[in-house]
């Protein structure tokens, strides 16, 4: 039968919106992109895009990545069984929930990463039980649970990172937060409400942790956006110190100007950061 064909099962969906989510639901298709809806149904791509987000803003849809989604299960906060937040809710060793993961859980980001990012101490062994299970441990060699609060989610009590700690251990390590581009969002949607002197002390809990201050303020300066005291006042203005580029020298190069008040590298760009911010 051809997808396109099937009858719009929700009344709640137009029959747009039905015959995709009839044909995600015959498939039994856990994640789908754009480029395979609009080959299936031989759909133009802007109306594929326009039905997508329709789908994602009604429920049936989560964004994880641009022009990439999951399929939603409600009791499962959007992820296939089996459950990672039951997993989690019982799990004895230190952890949180956090980078990209908390960011989304926060409305801090529509990007949700594929499995649960939690946060625990190297060593922290993954439980034999977990195999299906879509949770990603995150092992970090400096670990604190400073910046975390325990809270209900999707109906379990899990640990998970705040706003400050979010940003911080994402500038410290962005490639688990969806790089630069990610940060940027995740910053930007979360400047309103931060306590910056806070960010400052979770840095020195945590690998990496100036670092993460002189990206942020990096990124703040080429948005325009004044940098905090409390967050400056955490950085060391040494001159000897070596330089530190904005982005992952792998996704964007080694070229770039040199910002000599926090001493980091743009390597990535104001234009392209503004870009991802607006998006």
């Amino acid at each position: 039968m051809n997808p396109a064909d099937f009858d719009p099962e929700p009344r709640t969906l137009s029959p747009q919106e039905a015959a995709v989510a009839s044909w995600l639901e015959a498939e039994r298709r856990r994640a789908v992109t754009t480029q395979e809806v609009a080959a299936t149904l031989g759909w133009p791509e802007p109306r594929v895009w326009r039905v997508m987000h329709r789908l994602a803003a009604k429920g049936w849809l989560k964004r994880t990545a641009k022009g990439r989604y999951e399929t939603v299960l409600a009791e499962t906060g959007g992820y296939a069984p089996p459950n990672p937040w039951a997993a989690l809710s019982s799990w004895k060793p230190p952890h949180y929930v956090g980078f990209q993961s908390a960011a989304y859980e926060r409305g801090l980001t529509p990007d949700r990463a594929g499995d649960v990012q939690v946060s625990t101490p190297s060593g922290t062994r993954r439980p034999r039980a977990w195999q299906e299970i879509p949770i990603s441990l995150i092992w970090l060699r400096k670990y604190s649970a400073a910046g975390t609060e325990r809270k209900e989610l999707h109906g379990w009590p899990i640990s998970i990172a705040l706003p400050e700690k979010i940003v911080i251990d994402g500038a410290a390590l962005p490639g688990r937060i969806g790089g630069l581009p990610g940060l940027a969002r995740i910053l930007a949607r979360a400047l309103e409400e931060l306590d910056w002197e806070q960010v400052r002390i979770y840095s020195r809990e945590i690998s990496h942790g100036e670092a993460g201050l002189r990206r942020l303020a990096a990124l703040l300066e080429l948005l325009d956006i004044p940098v905090p005291l409390d967050l400056s006042a955490g950085i060391n203005d040494d001159e000897s110190r070596p330089p530190l580029y904005l982005g992952e020298r792998r996704v964007f190069g080694a070229h770039g100007r040199l910002l000599p008040r926090w001493g980091v590298i743009d390597n990535v760009g104001a234009a392209t950061l503004r870009e991802e911010v607006e998006r």
